[in-house]
């Protein structure tokens, strides 16, 4: 952290500024004067997700399946296992939930 700069906005602090007014001095956010000041900095969020809706990669999804990432491939084009189209280049991306599906269909086939 730069020392200067951390005595600058405490001073500022002490002579009566709120945060958002020393930030407008430094060319800094009220919230990271704070984080500079009080020497405490706040978690990112993380986007609240169900573990089913998260995508995985081709290769998340071989390594998940304990399978070749060329496996996956091939079940994907075989309609075995659905994947989703995303970008300009169409890469794929499958369900957790689908894989999840697919797991357990291939573990219940291979106990009985």
């Amino acid at each position: 952290m730069n020392r200067s700069r951390h005595k600058q906005a405490v001073n500022l602090r002490q002579a009566g500024l709120s945060y958002a007014e020393i930030g407008r001095r430094l060319g800094l956010t009220r919230e990271r004067v704070r984080q500079i000041i009080t020497g405490v900095r706040t978690p990112k969020k993380k986007a609240a997700r169900n573990d089913a809706d998260i995508l995985l990669t081709t290769a998340q999804a071989a390594e998940y399946l304990n399978v070749h990432v060329n496996t996956v491939r091939r079940w994907s084009n075989k309609g075995v296992l659905e994947a989703y189209r995303i970008g300009s280049r169409g890469d794929r991306r499958f369900r957790r939930q689908d894989v999840d599906k697919l797991l357990f269909k291939k573990s219940s086939a291979g106990t009985s």
